[in-house]
Parts: structure tokens; sequence; C-alpha cells
């Protein structure tokens, strides 16, 4: 898929994998080209209400940007954005939290939530759990959003190092989802731009089985963007497809080019 910026192209890539032990995939995901928007999410909770989640997360953020955007009556900077984008977060999250109170079978539901506007001063992140949002520039890549999770607050205290946080017991205990609390703050964060930078959203059925250094090998040896993440789904799988597996790479181009949509 393609899409035009003022000052540069986004062409993307984006492929989920139900894992090799999973009934049914919890991981949602969607595009708006027309907007610049990309967002995923991870979602948790009994019978298939972590589906229902996050379906209904990122649904709603998709109409809630949408809307944000299709009453924009001037330009707003990069500043602006951020704000409108977290209150469009925190709006996401008391929706799927009265959703869970109303219905039974949807009680404790919940789901991570990231996202990525492409903002013509640069690009705009947001964040809730432990989906991440990566950037390879220049054939070097950093973790751009910081995991809402038990483990990382122990690797940030320097309790755990990188290999022992992928062996921990509790790994997947997250401090924050969409949905479990009727108020969330989530991360925003904004970063520069330049033409030949990938920017990833994966869910943590990739991150919790690839290493850092497994990942950016992988993103710089491959031949293209369907490359890249189908080789990222398969180490995963390799590795033990132990949740599902969702990956969505974005390359900024200097100029537009025709390509199919995928």
């Amino acid at each position: 898929m393609v899409t035009r910026s003022l000052n540069y192209t986004i062409s993307a890539y984006g492929c989920s994998d139900i894992g090799r032990f999973r009934d049914n995939n919890e991981d949602f995901w969607a595009v708006d080209v027309d907007a610049n928007v990309y967002v995923l999410a991870d979602g948790m909770g009994g019978h298939k209400a972590g589906e229902v989640a996050a379906r209904e997360a990122v649904e709603t953020f998709s109409d809630l940007i949408k809307n944000f955007l299709g009453k924009a009556d001037k330009v707003r900077d990069l500043k602006q954005t951020r704000i409108f984008i977290q209150e469009i977060i925190k709006e996401v999250n008391s929706s799927i939290n009265r959703k869970a109170r109303k219905d039974c079978e949807l009680k404790g539901m919940g789901t991570t939530l990231c996202c990525v506007y492409f903002h013509e001063e640069g690009c705009v992140l947001g964040h809730v759990g432990d989906s991440r949002i990566y950037l390879l520039r220049k054939n070097k890549l950093n973790q751009l959003t910081e995991d809402h999770s038990l483990v990382a607050e122990l690797v940030e205290l320097g309790e755990l190092n990188e290999r022992q946080a992928r062996e921990y017991a509790y790994r997947n205990i997250i401090t924050k989802a969409i949905g479990t609390e009727p108020i969330i703050e989530p991360t925003v964060s904004d970063c520069d731009l330049a033409v030949g930078d990938w920017v990833m959203m994966c869910s943590d059925g990739l991150s919790d089985l690839l290493s850092h250094a497994d990942i950016e090998r992988i993103l710089v040896e491959s031949s293209s963007k369907e490359d890249a993440v189908k080789t990222l789904i398969a180490g995963a799988n390799k590795l033990g497809g132990s949740d599902n597996i969702t990956v969505v790479l974005m390359q900024v181009q200097e100029s537009y080019e025709k390509k199919d949509i995928s």
C-alpha cells in the first residue's frame, strides 16, 4: 500500500499470523492510507474477549482519528497533533472499558495499542502496553517505545539484562492496557523522519522471540518490505510461535511511486 504526504511518501506492508499454538488470532491491525495512520492492537481476555477488545480498539481509534482529521480547520503542528492523539487513545480506552463493564462475557478484556501517524513535520507515536514501534535508519535499529510491562521495569532498574528478560517467567505481565481501567495515560511522542527510514510496529509475538539483533539483521538483509515481514514472522514461528504474530513495516520514500496495494 502506498500513500502520498506533502514531503514524502509512505509505502507499507503488514501481515498477521496466528502462530503455532493459539486457536484464534487476537491481534488486529489497520491502515488508513488517506490519513497516513497505522494502528495495531494485541488483545487479552477469555472466551475471545481479547479478539473483541483488539478489534474494537483499532476500529474506534480509526473512526476517531478520521473524525479529528476531517474536522481540521487548520494545519496542526506536531505538538498539537500529539495532544489530540493522546486524547483519542484515552477515549478508545474509555469505550473499551464501558463495553467490558456492560457485557459479563467481556469482563476483564483489554488490549495493547500502538499507532503511528505520519505528519508533514515528522512521525507521531502512541502506545499502551507492550506492542512496539521501531525505527531502522542507516541499518541501525532503535526501539522507539518503552514497554508498559513488569519485565521492562526490571530491565530499567538493572535487575535483568536483555537475555534474562527474554527468559523471564512473568514477561507477559503488562502494567498498562486499553480497557482494563476507566482512565489510562498513554505514552505519546514524536520523532523526525528521513528518506530511507523504516518504521515497524509489532505485537509481542514477535519481540518476545526474536532479539533486537535478530530483528535488525533480518530488516537489513531483506530485499523488500514483504520479504522482511514474512521472514520475521517465520523466524518467530521457528522459535516456538507461542503467540499471535503481527508485523507492519513502513518505508519513508522521497517520491511517489505507484505500487500494488498489499
